[in-house]
């Protein structure tokens, strides 16, 4: 898939990233393409049915390689911040930029609610962002008092900042088949449960993938498209022992629940 760097800037990313927000378009869209590269090549690698590399690999390198990109740019003030867990985020015009998977979108927007497990480290990101809303809704009959939020001590000096960072979300869709879309945008975190409020469009980052093509077969002088000879394809099959199970195969949308279980227990 090519990054699809079509189409204004979103109003909300001039206003943010100004003369730099074209290319933190890119970067994002690059690191993402670099996510799927390893990822499907991490499977490729790992020689088995099961997709426990391939997900281990897209979970890492989503954080990973969009830094790398952004740390390219060379851009006054970018940081690597460490949250408290295996990753690093890139902080870029005192904005993080965090990306997510989402499973695959009904519709043109990803939904207004985290797709897993709130972690500590997401809810802590969210309490700490700047946001131009309050963070969380309470019904007005009822007294709500909220509680002061703790940091840990990786995040405790950002939150100390004056202004406080920012928060940038970069959901994508992203299967066996590769990178589909992806938006970036923000959004203020309304309750334990994972609600959001986008305070921003979700503004596409990418559009659904095209078709790739091996290979040209060479066109000669007077052969029509129905000349030459069929392509071979190689079909997967599954071993007799694997059948033998009795287990359905996998989609090439799953990823196993133990991965993404992982992202969300980062307490």
């Amino acid at each position: 898939m090519d990054a699809n760097v079509d189409g204004p800037m979103p109003a909300w990313a001039s206003a943010r990233f100004g003369e730099d927000a074209p290319g933190l378009r890119l970067a994002i869209q690059m690191g993402l393409l670099d996510t799927e590269t390893a990822m499907l090549e991490s499977h490729v690698a790992g020689r088995s049915e099961h997709k426990f590399a391939a997900g281990a690999a897209r979970m890492t390198n989503q954080y990973d390689r969009i830094a790398e990109h952004v740390l390219d740019l060379r851009i006054p003030g970018t940081e690597l911040i460490k949250p408290g867990t295996f990753y690093k985020l890139a902080l870029v015009h005192n904005t993080l930029l965090y990306p997510y998977r989402v499973d695959d979108v009904d519709g043109f927007e990803p939904g207004d609610k985290w797709p897993r497990k709130m972690s500590g480290v997401m809810r802590e990101l969210f309490a700490l962002a700047e946001t131009p809303a309050p963070r969380w809704v309470a019904d007005l009959l009822v007294e709500f008092e909220e509680p002061e939020q703790v940091f840990r001590r990786s995040l405790a000096e950002l939150a100390e900042r004056d202004p406080r960072p920012g928060l940038v979300l970069i959901p994508y869709e992203m299967n066996m088949s590769g990178l589909q879309r992806a938006w970036w945008g923000q959004a203020n975190l309304l309750d334990e449960a994972g609600n959001l409020h986008w305070v921003t469009e979700k503004s596409l980052l990418t559009t659904s993938a095209r078709p790739r093509l091996a290979s040209v077969p060479d066109q000669r002088a007077g052969d029509g498209f129905a000349f030459g000879d069929l392509p071979e394809v190689a079909v997967s099959t599954r071993s007799a022992a694997a059948r033998a199970t009795g287990v359905p195969p996998q989609s090439e949308t799953e990823y196993d629940a133990s991965v993404d279980a992982a992202e969300g227990n980062e307490d």
